[in-house]
């Protein structure tokens, strides 16, 4: 027998379509009646309705609202646009190469997921955990930097906030990057660019920090050359390469270098066999560890030095700029217009 607890979202969508989001207990009741409207699905599981031939679409959310009386699932229009098109508008306003990919978040346990890789344990975390979202999406810089993008039931505004690096490249240890809230796509996009992102790399920077100079002490004062364990070392080191690339790129891109210091950067890139491959086996990385222990400090104090300071907000976080009123709700009989 159907559930009642199976439900429809309808979201407009500013690209000539309507998205659906089918959730609950009996989501597949709804699925079911997405299908027999003739709403297509792709491949991340999104029922989509295009809008270009209007005859069409009346006919399809006609057939929708029958469908899904029959399998007994509620049907109700979201108020705010669809927020795959607020991700689209934030990642083009963004400098240098964004994509946005839309999660649908159907069951709590999708929120659950997300909220175990958010960086900051704030607001944003405590809404992955207590209210139903509906789309989230994650925003990717290409570099390894991932923003979650959700809209705040309460008042429809945006906020964004980082997930943690991942574990294979940094274990974060710094104070969380803040997440920002917006009203609007392109002031969640400069808000993003003024406060999130100079965060996010002050976080990951002394995390860096914090990571170099873990081994590093561990390398000079616990242990004498060759006698620790040698799948240890090695872990370390890589670390310590991995790092040290991000400090030199840092170094050389955003300070006023003396000529001794830049002589020390390319001798430490040279020594580190940055461009060698992983091999423990080759001298190179032999000649890396020695490096490593003997100048790896001064390096560390020159980055240290590099930090970026605390990012500052100018003024609230939320800008007072009126909210549109929602649209009048998606019926067979007042389908959008071309």
């Amino acid at each position: 027998m159907p559930t009642p607890s199976a439900r429809i979202t309808l979201y407009l969508s500013g690209n000539d379509k309507i998205i659906a989001l089918p959730s609950g207990t009996g989501r597949r009741w709804a699925e079911t009646a997405l299908d027999l409207a003739g709403f297509t699905q792709n491949h991340d599981q999104i029922h989509t309705l295009l809008l270009d031939d209007q005859a069409r679409a009346r006919q399809a959310l006609t057939h929708l609202h029958q469908a899904a009386r029959d399998c007994q699932v509620s049907v109700a229009t979201h108020p705010r646009p669809y927020l795959g098109d607020i991700a689209e508008a934030i990642v083009t306003a963004l400098p240098g190469h964004w994509r946005a990919d839309v999660l649908g978040l159907r069951e709590p346990q999708d929120q659950h997921y997300l909220r175990d890789y958010l960086w900051e344990t704030g607001s944003l975390h405590t809404l992955l955990d207590t209210k139903p979202l509906g789309f989230a999406a994650i925003l990717r810089d290409g570099g390894g930097t991932e923003l979650l993008l959700i809209e705040r039931p309460s008042d429809g505004s945006y906020m964004v906030g980082a997930l943690t690096p991942s574990p294979d490249h940094l274990h974060a240890t710094a104070p969380a990057p803040r997440s920002v809230i917006a009203s609007e796509a392109h002031i969640a996009a400069r808000f993003i660019g003024s406060r999130l992102l100079p965060d996010y790399e002050r976080a990951v920077h002394l995390s860096r920090l914090h990571e170099v100079e873990e081994d590093l002490r561990w390398a000079q004062e616990a242990h004498e050359p060759g006698t620790y364990p040698i799948t240890e070392s090695q872990a370390a080191l890589h670390r310590f390469r991995t790092h040290a690339s991000a400090f030199i790129a840092t170094l050389r891109k955003g300070q006023s270098l003396s000529a001794e210091q830049a002589v020390f950067l390319d001798r430490m890139e040279d020594g580190l066999a940055l461009d060698a491959p992983d091999d423990p086996d080759s001298k190179a990385l032999a000649d890396a560890e020695a490096v490593w222990r003997i100048d790896g400090e001064a390096l560390i104090e020159m980055a240290r030095a590099a930090t970026p300071p605390p990012v500052t907000p100018a003024g609230p976080k939320v800008l007072p700029t009126a909210v549109p009123p929602p649209p009048a709700a998606i019926t067979p009989a007042s389908a959008p217009r071309r």
